[in-house]
């Protein structure tokens, strides 16, 4: 056994201890580093990028815990001059680094099922409602795999071929706050694939849980190119009431990035425009926008917002990259390019307003 997979296997035993976030698992893999904490029982898992060290999600340990780990892991971060990053961490976690110095914005919203009192009964949930009824109709089937007890080489080759179609549809693959598929190491994941009367696979999904197993979080989320509309929506509901009769608690639909930053120009920071300009008017490399729509179709119980906090000598547009992971997961360098050149327009146009706004009062006053 390597000495990376033992620290992954060191976070996955703290990850079931500790872990209350619905990122957490996301960081068990390869690509991370994992900083332990010595005086706590707990990590903080980050990915170097030059000089700024980022994180997903809160860090794993006992609420009690929290600022003391932080503070342990920012004086590391110090002695390896890097800049912190903490990406989606939740409010709780905010107002720590906030007292710690960290400047700290919204990034986004995670969407929640309360699958105690969750139905699909409402105005609001009848085009969800209209896709379930359809596909259960047609006689798709839900059908959980668990390589964790047995291994099925055949499926995993059905699914992997599944996902690859996908990948290849689309224009780039993003990486960050996303899993991968993961057969050989799948710790808790959960892996359910639905199938049409003829039994093709329509879709695959995977869960990451969370809160000792009492909640999942989807992750993957792949479809047959063909599949009929409606068809991953169907996968999710059927999971849900599947998990449902085993007492798990709640769903979350995982992060919708920028969504949420802000509504207008008023009272926001110049980093929050730029965010909300890349949510509202970007479409290139990883459609926010659409993703938050196919989230907001499920009429989530709750809207939990997520946070970034980061270090205060780092560029506002070199923040708003790292916060919209395009230089994450990819180095398609014509889709950072576009990224950047955008950003550093929306700037322009920022500081302008500014200016023309200052020589309106001043013209005013005089």
């Amino acid at each position: 056994m390597t000495e990376k997979r033992k620290q992954i296997d060191r976070a996955y035993l703290l990850q079931k201890a500790h872990g209350y976030d619905s990122l957490n698992y996301l960081s068990l893999t390869e690509e991370y580093e994992f900083f332990f904490g010595t005086q706590v029982q707990g990590y903080i898992s980050y990915l170097r990028k030059g000089r700024k060290a980022m994180s997903l999600g809160d860090p794993v340990c006992e609420s009690e815990d929290r600022k003391l780990l932080i503070e342990e892991y920012l004086r590391f971060c110090e002695g390896q001059y890097l800049k912190p990053i903490f990406i989606a961490v939740s409010s709780d976690t905010m107002h720590i680094m906030q007292e710690l110095g960290l400047s700290v914005m919204k990034c986004g919203e995670e969407a929640i099922l309360n699958l105690s009192d969750y139905t699909l009964v409402g105005g609001t949930r009848a085009v969800l409602r209209r896709s379930v009824n359809k596909g259960d109709k047609s006689g798709v089937t839900l059908q959980e795999y668990c390589p964790q007890k047995k291994r099925d080489l055949a499926l995993e080759t059905e699914i992997v071929d599944l996902s690859r179609k996908w990948y290849e549809s689309k224009e780039r693959q993003i990486n960050f706050a996303v899993g991968s598929i993961d057969f050989e190491h799948p710790y808790d994941r959960r892996f359910f694939i639905t199938r049409d009367a003829e039994g093709t696979m329509l879709i695959f999904l995977s869960f990451l849980p969370y809160d000792h197993g009492k909640k999942l979080c989807v992750d993957l989320m792949h479809r047959k190119m063909d599949a009929p509309t409606g068809s991953m929506e169907h996968a999710i509901i059927s999971v849900a009431r599947a998990v449902r009769e085993e007492g798990i608690e709640e769903i979350s639909l995982n992060l919708a990035p920028l969504a949420g930053i802000g509504t207008g120009e008023t009272g926001m920071t110049i980093v929050e425009r730029l965010l909300n300009a890349i949510f509202q008017k970007m479409d290139a490399g990883y459609h926010f926008k659409k993703l938050h729509q196919f989230k907001k179709k499920f009429d989530p119980s709750v809207w939990k917002p997520r946070y970034i906090a980061y270090h205060r000598r780092i560029s506002k547009i070199n923040l708003a990259m790292t916060v919209s992971s395009t230089m994450l997961g990819s180095v398609d360098l014509i889709l950072y390019a576009k990224y950047k050149f955008f950003l550093i327009g929306e700037l322009f146009k920022i500081k302008w307003e500014f200016m023309t706004r200052a020589k309106r009062h001043l013209d005013n006053d005089t």
